[in-house]
């Protein structure tokens, strides 16, 4: 009898509870291309800082890596878009050439390196190798007038192999990613004599930091599956991730995807369990230097009624988590998504609510901002709900759109901020501002209005616009420190000729406010730790907000093909030799060149 009831139990958490549709259109611009000539393969970078224009050979195919292109403003010297590993969505094309190396120089004492190597298809298998170098060697002067070194410098290895199944794809991945930088900045003020010192211990002005990682990666992907089908996906990633500062993160993370009919729909459960560990980082249980370790069990059951013209997805979102420094968590959203086409591919209309529990481990929030002070032990964001609708679409047979609007509600969101004292400098009270990032948190509420069109003719000319305006309303702070009111993007892409093409994107972010939280004396942080809440509670605490201003950023890329196998390139950044700040203190390089050549074999 208790079989009987525990297989009935499995049987509607697995098909029964509501979920991922996969009539389902995703809320991102669909880029959708009408190809009247062979389709030739591209490699384009990750990153705004090392993206070459795309070199596109009549003769000898280039390797059909497929990498994913995240273009973003150049925030800092260091801080870029991680490569993503190569993804193939079709089987293995016939010839396609063995690799491509790249290499330039650029100002700011910048050299640049690049290779691609993926081994000819093999009884349905591919093998490739990546490896990168990036660095910088510049100076730049801060606010305070202040002249700094403001070297970084980047460092990646990867290995992928693929293998098509007649169903099915095999994906392994093996990385290495090395990235170091300095905490070089300083906020308004010219830095005082003592924190140009080599072995003051007050800040981490000048200091040296690195973070190393390294990863691996494996996953089965039924990519070929129809809709009637029964599917198992999994997906397994391990990594390292070490500071120059101390610190040691293990990550490790298995999910599954299941699909099974039944009755008239369709049932799915995403499910899986997250390991993670960090090593010297500021213990909030213990108010120390220490350990913290979590544990996920996430499950994410979901049900699909309804067709290509109109569906709707019923499921639920679930996670319990257990922290080493606080009690044993289980959080629950929504998931809920409704789609009506009355006129296939030319309008859809979407509308939902779901949820997330967002999981800030140290690796995640030191890529976020590099600059945060390398103690952090940031707290999980819960999305308690997010509200959202809108439509997308064809405005004509090359040009998508889509118009959508959304609604979050956030807890435990963190912020960031500096902090001021004063520090008695040999019988002398000097005023200093930490260089570094301190969190803050605060629960909000942000309404995000949306706007994307994509439109290609033919292979010549590519146009991307997207734009979002948010409003934020805080329950205790005046500002979300560090987030802009809008941002928008444009992408042009142009091939003048077969030897020529140029593409250039313009970034946009608005106005930002930031936070330095000061006291009139000496820094009540030291020797004791304070929580956030006791730091809040001192009487003679300061608020000091800044305006960080509106942000356009003008890149041009341009590409000329010499032969079928040789390529010169030119990259032309921050054309608007704006020195702007991402995080506050922080300058970015002003207007930047990047060239070099290129070789196909």
């Amino acid at each position: 009898m208790f079989a009987k009831i525990t297989r009935y139990i499995f049987l509607f958490v697995l098909t029964g509870a509501s979920g991922t549709a996969l009539a389902q259109r995703d809320t991102s611009l669909t880029q959708e291309v009408e190809v009247v000539k062979s389709y030739r393969p591209t490699i384009s970078d990750a990153n705004k800082i090392s993206s070459m224009p795309r070199i596109e050979d009549a003769e000898h195919e280039k390797p059909s890596f497929n990498y994913n292109i995240f273009s973003q403003p150049i925030y800092n010297t260091f801080s870029v878009n991680q490569l993503k590993a190569a993804t193939f969505s079709s089987e293995p094309a016939e010839d396609t050439g063995f690799g491509l190396v790249r290499a330039g120089v650029g100002n700011y004492n910048r050299p640049y390196g690049e290779v691609f190597f993926n081994s000819q298809n093999i009884r349905n298998t591919l093998f490739g190798l990546h490896g990168k170098h990036l660095s910088s060697h510049g100076k730049l002067k801060l606010e305070g007038g202040d002249k700094v070194d403001a070297p970084f410098s980047e460092n990646e290895a990867e290995m992928f192999l693929k293998h098509f199944y007649r169903s099915s794809v095999l994906s392994i991945n093996l990385g290495f990613d090395h990235k170091g930088f300095d905490f070089y900045g300083y906020p308004l003020e010219s830095i005082p004599d003592f924190l140009k010192e080599e072995d003051q211990e007050i800040n981490y002005q000048g200091k040296r930091q690195t973070f190393t990682k390294g990863s691996f990666n494996i996953g089965l992907e039924n990519a070929t599956a129809g809709r009637n089908d029964i599917t198992f996906d999994f997906d397994f990633l391990y990594h390292y991730f070490g500071a120059k500062t101390g610190q040691r993160e293990h990550f490790g993370e298995f999910m599954v995807d299941l699909k099974k009919p039944y009755d008239k729909g369709t049932g799915f459960l995403e499910a899986g369990i997250t390991f993670v560990r960090a090593e010297e980082v500021f213990n909030r249980n213990q108010m120390a230097l220490g350990k913290s370790q979590q544990t996920w069990i996430t499950a994410k059951p979901s049900y699909l009624l309804g067709g290509d013209m109109a569906n709707i997805r019923l499921g639920v979102n679930a996670w319990f988590v257990m922290d080493s420094s606080t009690d044993m968590m289980a959080k629950l959203a929504p998931n809920i998504r409704a789609n009506f086409a009355p006129v296939e591919e030319i309008i859809n209309i979407f509308a939902g609510i779901d949820g997330n529990y967002i999981n800030n481990h140290y690796s995640k929030i030191a890529y976020e901002n590099p600059f945060v002070d390398p103690e952090h032990h940031v707290k999980n964001t819960f999305e308690q709900f997010h509200v959202y609708g809108g439509f997308d679409g064809k405005l004509a047979a090359k040009t998508n759109f889509k118009i959508s609007v959304d609604y979050s509600k956030l807890k435990e969101q963190p912020l960031y901020y500096q902090f001021g004292y004063e520090y008695d400098d040999e019988g002398t009270a000097t005023p200093v501002v930490d260089n570094d990032f301190d969190v803050i948190y605060d629960n909000l509420s942000r309404l995000k209005f949306n706007v994307e069109i994509f439109h290609a003719y033919f292979e010549k000319v590519n146009l991307l616009l997207s734009g979002n305006y948010y409003v934020y309303k805080m329950d205790t702070m005046e500002e979300p420190w560090h987030l802009p009111d809008w941002d928008a993007k444009l992408s042009l892409g142009y091939e003048v000729s077969e030897q020529l093409s140029l593409t250039t994107d313009l970034f946009f972010t608005g106005q930002r406010k930031a936070l330095i939280m000061s006291v009139p004396g000496e820094d009540p942080r030291k020797p004791e730790a304070l929580t956030n809440a006791e730091l809040l509670q001192l009487e003679d605490l300061q608020f000091n907000s800044y305006n960080l201003p509106t942000v356009f950023d003008l890149n041009l890329n341009a590409n000329y093909k010499i032969t079928n196998r040789f390529s010169v390139f030119a990259q032309l950044n921050n054309f608007g030799f704006q020195k702007y700040q991402q995080w506050l203190g922080y300058p970015v390089q002003s207007f930047n060149v990047l060239g070099g050549l290129s070789y196909a074999f």
